[in-house]
């Protein structure tokens, strides 16, 4: 490059990061919106930090595989159960009550994961965090109601990528455990325990940004208790493959930093540098999922984002080292993620307003179905076929499931893509 086509050269490199911008973020963000994305960043933060070192705190209590599961379950469980009746009641009585439900369940559910002692009490712990989880099936349509068109694409790309960075940088709360220990006495237990009540705070708090975010937004009630959807063949269709992803996803990873310390014996430290590396990665493919949609198709980008994950997460049983698992662990979470914002958007889109509610609980409940089986069967393959079945089936059933919405959805991808 000569001298004198350096001002060009630099200019070229601001319109095109512009134009990167242009792709990720929405064109107009509201308060009710950046209140929204708060909540989310909360949100991710929290979930980092119980990513990083939750499952190791329950088996340094001396709890084994199968229990975590059982514990594990309730959480899907009870969501699954309530999810449809959360959705019916938000489309009769309103976003905000059902928010005010989920800001009262989940604190319970806090207060008596901090006093449990027993697999029961744990699995009550759980059971009301899947009540919260329920009553967040009004997120989706809240967020999605401050967008319109091809925004909205751009929208569910920016939420991701800001709630996976946050997750990201939670993760590396993975590192305050054992500075504690060797700073302040502590045992290890007692500091995974200080560390995780610092971030259950944020997960009480996000609900009230949540609230916020619904305050002056005008809703459309339902009359009655109708269930009879316009768009029930969209939401079948979706949620019987998104119920087919999540099993194939959960059967590994759910059970992942179980999995991991058996393998390699990995503590919280290197879980957490994992964990913020991935969500990084997530992150920023969420981000430019849009963009990436926008030159190559959104149904091209799911299948393709659905099929390299499949690949990279049957690469993983075969890494020699934790650092190689590390890698196939990023690039598949990086591809497989890429897709959720694209079908999140697709699915909206294609929903009439006063159905969304309704709609989008049957999804949470394809997504959480996933999460009542799939940990038990994890668990199980490792205890009877090995360590490392979970992942080459679950593989395998992520390549169905990509095909699957190759073929299904076709139809939906072009009515939208006439509606741009």
């Amino acid at each position: 490059m000569k001298p004198g086509d350096a001002p060009g050269f630099i200019s070229s490199l601001q319109r095109s990061g512009l134009s990167l911008v242009k792709d990720v973020v929405p064109t107009r963000l509201s308060l009710n919106a950046r209140h929204f994305l708060v909540g989310g960043l909360m949100n991710g933060v929290s979930n980092g930090v119980y990513n990083a070192m939750l499952q190791l705190y329950l088996v340094g209590l001396g709890f084994g595989g199968q229990s975590l599961g059982t514990i594990f379950m309730m959480n899907a469980l009870s969501s699954t159960i309530l999810t449809i009746p959360a959705g019916i009641m938000a489309d009769r009585y309103g976003k905000r009550s059902m928010i005010l439900i989920g800001l009262a369940s989940v604190t319970l559910s806090m207060v008596v994961f901090f006093l449990a002692d027993s697999v029961e009490l744990f699995a009550l712990s759980f059971l009301l965090i899947g009540v919260s989880n329920a009553t967040g099936t009004v997120l989706t349509p809240l967020y999605s109601s401050f967008f319109e068109g091809d925004d909205m694409d751009r929208a569910f790309g920016f939420y991701g990528l800001i709630n996976l960075a946050a997750i990201s940088l939670g993760s590396l709360g993975g590192f305050i455990p054992p500075y504690m220990v060797s700073s302040m006495g502590v045992t290890l237990l007692e500091a995974y325990r200080l560390t995780m009540m610092a971030a259950a705070t944020l997960f009480v708090l996000q609900n009230l940004f949540y609230y916020y975010s619904a305050v002056g937004i005008p809703e459309t009630f339902s009359r009655g208790l109708n269930f009879n959807l316009k768009s029930k063949w969209v939401v079948l269709k979706i949620c019987g493959v998104g119920l087919l992803a999540s099993v194939a996803g959960g059967l590994l990873f759910s059970l992942f930093p179980f999995y991991v310390n058996r393998k390699f014996g990995v503590e919280s430290a290197a879980l957490g540098t994992l964990f913020f590396a991935a969500n990084l990665a997530m992150a920023l493919c969420k981000g430019v999922a849009s963009a990436v949609a926008k030159r190559v198709g959104g149904l091209r980008s799911i299948t393709f984002g659905l099929a390299l994950s499949a690949v990279f997460l049957m690469l993983m049983p075969l890494s020699p080292s934790f650092a190689v698992l590390t890698v196939f662990y990023i690039l598949r979470s990086g591809t497989r993620f890429m897709s959720d914002p694209l079908i999140s958007s697709m699915f909206m889109r294609s929903i009439s307003e006063e159905e969304k509610s309704t709609a989008n609980s049957i999804r949470m409940i394809s997504l959480n179905g996933g999460g009542v089986v799939a940990p038990v069967l994890g668990g199980a393959m490792m205890d009877q076929l090995g360590l490392d079945s979970p992942a080459y089936i679950g593989g395998a059933l992520t390549l169905v499931s990509a095909v699957l919405y190759s073929l299904l959805l076709r139809k939906e991808s072009q009515l939208l893509a006439k509606d741009s």
